[in-house]
């Protein structure tokens, strides 16, 4: 992972986008890149890891990428999870589905995250979880009515003969099982399950986490 590491105290969020972190005494606005509540674990004096940025036309210099929560390291920088997943695909650590890999591709109303040209034409979208329970990881961590658009285009990808598949990557390295997170978007978990019932493959990952490097470490039980 590019960029100077540095650490640094949470002190508050006041928008989704930006966090004022301190850093060796310094209050500096950073850069969220995770609009998820994270409530559990950005909690003023926590300890987190910042990436400094390379542009210095930026407005921030620094965008918020790691957590520190019961002496784990959670990454929370979302927008990595896809190149996460395409990594474990191209180095066979995800061994169910294989082919040709296109990049957000337009399926009737919605962009989905990949589509596999392989044995099966499939559908794929993957989901960052970073919130975590007594080592269940639950997406998602804020109500989200594209997550269910998806999901339904997925569906009726399936009933249209296509593969589909919702893949979820926890952004941390000790979580033993998955949840659709029901507290905080009920009607996600059931769209979720539903899409299962309907022929949809879901799998959900945990990784290795390191400041330099996040890689798929295995796959872990889902239940609804």
């Amino acid at each position: 992972m590019e960029g100077d590491k540095v650490l640094g105290i949470f002190i508050e969020r006041p928008n989704r986008f930006e966090a004022l972190v301190n850093i060796d005494g310094s209050i500096e606005r950073v850069h969220v890149p995770n609009t998820g509540r994270m409530r559990e674990m950005l909690f003023p004096g926590t300890e987190v890891i910042l990436v400094k940025s390379q542009n210095p036309n930026r407005k921030t210099r620094y965008s918020l990428m790691f957590v520190y929560k019961n002496n784990h390291l959670i990454c929370i920088n979302s927008a990595l999870a896809n190149k996460v997943f395409e990594d474990a695909l191209l180095t066979g650590k995800i061994k169910w589905l294989n082919g040709k890999i296109k990049r957000e591709v337009t399926y009737n109303n919605s962009r989905i995250d990949f589509f596999i040209e392989g044995e099966e034409k499939t559908l794929l979208e993957v989901k960052c979880a970073t919130y975590e329970e007594n080592k269940i990881t639950m997406f998602p961590d804020a109500p989200t009515d594209r997550g269910k658009r998806h999901i339904d285009e997925l569906i009726k990808a399936k009933k249209e003969g296509f593969g589909a598949a919702i893949v979820v990557i926890a952004f941390m390295d000790y979580v033993e099982e998955f949840t659709p997170n029901y507290k905080i978007d009920k009607a996600f978990g059931e769209k979720l399950k539903e899409a299962y019932d309907n022929g949809v493959i879901v799998k959900a990952y945990k990784c290795s986490i390191s400041v330099d490097e996040i890689s798929i470490k295995e796959e872990i039980k889902i239940y609804f």
